[in-house]
């Protein structure tokens, strides 16, 4: 009898073992995939072929990659999206990613951006109302609250934005940006006298710029791939 039972619990261990050994090859060829996808879909991207991008930052999530891997991946799916105009689809992705990582300051413009191009102020009020509590010492988050504020009606509001962050680009001698606020101040204290959407066209042109300025000077996810 315990011949018999060394003998089952010896099968048992033998079970286990080969077990686990099959898992390895899996993770490896997992790890092996997201890599291979994620780089295809960097390289897509640099060149601008972001229908394809799509395809290949979707195959990277799908491929069970860890954690800062799946961020980044997501925060570039939704920056496609929003050069492809599929600014639903960022606001959605943007918003899920402020939920699960509701201290990430990036998940947190990319929503204001879109909400803003969507023209739904009141929302992006408060989406760059968290950029502006996340990282208090980049004026441009106070750019774009500044602008939904006026693009919601509140041109006081948006003046005393505009202030503030033209206090944060003095200390920091960002001279364009400076002048570019004292110019909007005035700009918006001119269409006082104008019926309201008169200055929709010079809303959309300024909140583009801040998300192309964002895009191209404030954002970095490399630090996300260490």
């Amino acid at each position: 009898m315990k011949l018999k039972s060394n003998s089952h619990l010896l099968a048992k261990i033998t079970f286990v073992l080969l077990a686990s050994l099959s898992l390895l090859p899996s993770t490896a060829f997992s790890a092996e995939s997201y890599k291979n996808f994620l780089e295809k879909a960097q390289h897509l991207d640099k060149e601008e072929f972001f229908e394809d991008a799509v395809k290949y930052w979707q195959k990277t999530l799908d491929a069970n990659p860890p954690p800062n891997i799946i961020l980044y991946a997501k925060l570039k799916l939704a920056n496609t999206y929003s050069r492809l105009g599929k600014l639903d689809k960022t606001v959605e992705m943007s918003r899920a990613l402020t939920e699960s990582n509701p201290e990430h300051y990036d998940s947190w413009f990319h929503l204001a951006n879109a909400l803003a191009a969507l023209r739904q102020y009141a929302q992006a009020i408060e989406a760059f109302k968290q950029t502006v509590t996340l990282k208090p010492e980049e004026g441009l988050g106070r750019v774009g609250l500044a602008f939904a504020y006026f693009g919601d009606g509140k041109p006081d509001s948006a003046v005393e934005e505009f202030k503030k962050a033209m206090k944060i680009f003095k200390a920091s001698k960002n001279i364009s940006w400076y002048r570019d606020c004292r110019l909007a101040i005035n700009q918006v204290k001119g269409f006082a006298r104008f019926p309201p959407n008169f200055a929709d066209l010079w809303l959309e042109k300024n909140l583009k710029r801040v998300q192309d300025t964002y895009l191209n000077a404030v954002l970095n996810l490399d630090n996300l791939l260490n």
